[in-house]
């Protein structure tokens, strides 16, 4: 409906036809130019410390009520992640400083079922007393003690809210037996993880991106469609990561898909402590010199971008012509 654009090869006169950019951001094909603008702008709040890689989830016994009130509980779920993370880090017997945090909602697994979570990509150390606190390379805090608070907080705030229930869960509007419900999910041990910092530091930014305009499922994984059936593949992680391929009906993997699609306006990355926009530039520069960076003030990280050279599909030239069209002939007539 937005059009096209073609390339014609003037060497050997072929002619390949691509789809204009819709720019929606549940879009596989339209993320690439967002997600370049992105890291050229958080590129430049990147600090010369270690980062933590730290994944927040919630048990699949609360997946039908998060569906119900999508908006409320990934609310929740980014507020129980992000104050988790800044408690524990402020406590003397871990870090004893404010840390600076990036957290992006992530809704899917590999199959694409409904798996709501949170990857945070914190510092590895902080300010305290205008004093910049290192911490351990390999060590923030234990993730048990991150599971039980972070457990407890999410817990709590979902207490308070006001949500909707399915017909089959509609006996949880009662409040006893919504906090017999809880209660069983209090005795559980919440899913967490912490992996140490990797690599450079200028590799993380690009590591946050990948993961930020990631969605739901890429082109590349879409094998067949046809006879009303989708073929894609996908990991089990469950038996040594093996790339195996799952076939079901279009309307199911329509189903699948638009579960992943979030509320409009709504924002999936976020920035807490240190890196909160909250005189967000001020903090990050003194940071900088608490930690020493010998740079100039208007410190960046250079990042070398790897831009695809566009050649002809068919013979390889580089030599092409573009064409624009608006008026797209795949227009459905009514």
């Amino acid at each position: 409906m937005l059009g096209i654009h073609t390339i014609t090869c003037k060497e050997c006169g072929e002619t390949h036809s691509y789809l204009n950019s819709c720019r929606n951001r549940h879009c596989p094909n339209c993320q690439s130019y967002a997600r370049e603008k992105w890291i050229a702008k958080e590129s430049s709040y990147m600090l010369d410390c270690p980062y933590f890689h730290i994944v927040t989830t919630i048990p699949a016994e609360l997946n039908e009520i998060v569906l119900y009130n999508q908006k409320e509980c990934y609310e929740i779920l980014f507020k129980a992640t992000s104050e988790s993370i800044i408690q524990l880090a402020k406590d003397t017997k871990w870090l004893g400083a404010k840390v600076g945090i990036t957290s992006v909602l992530h809704t899917w697994g590999q199959t694409l079922d409904f798996h709501p979570h949170i990857h945070s990509i914190v510092t590895g150390g902080g300010i305290s007393n205008n004093k910049w606190i290192e911490g351990k390379k390999e060590y923030l805090f234990k993730v048990q003690v991150l599971s039980s608070l972070f457990r407890g907080k999410f817990l709590a705030m979902l207490k308070e809210s006001e949500l909707k229930f399915p017909k089959d869960k509609e006996y949880l509007k009662n409040t006893v037996n919504f906090n017999k419900f809880l209660e069983q999910l209090y005795k559980r041990t919440w899913i967490t993880y912490i992996e140490p910092p990797k690599g450079k530091t200028e590799n993380v930014i690009e590591y946050i991106g990948r993961y930020s305009f990631r969605v739901a499922i890429s082109n590349e994984r879409i094998k067949d469609i046809s006879n009303g059936k989708v073929t894609f593949e996908y990991k089990d992680y469950k038996d040594n990561e093996k790339i195996k391929l799952m076939i079901i009906s279009a309307e199911e993997f329509i189903r699948r898909f638009l579960m992943h699609v979030l509320p409009i306006r709504f924002t999936k990355i976020r920035h807490y402590g240190l890196l909160s926009n909250r005189g967000k530039k001020a903090i990050i520069s003194l940071c900088r010199i608490l930690i020493g960076t010998r740079v100039n003030s208007d410190f960046s990280i250079a990042i070398k971008r790897k831009v695809k050279e566009i050649v002809c599909p068919a013979c390889g030239c580089k030599s092409i012509e573009y064409r624009f069209s608006y008026g797209s002939p795949y227009r459905l007539s009514h």
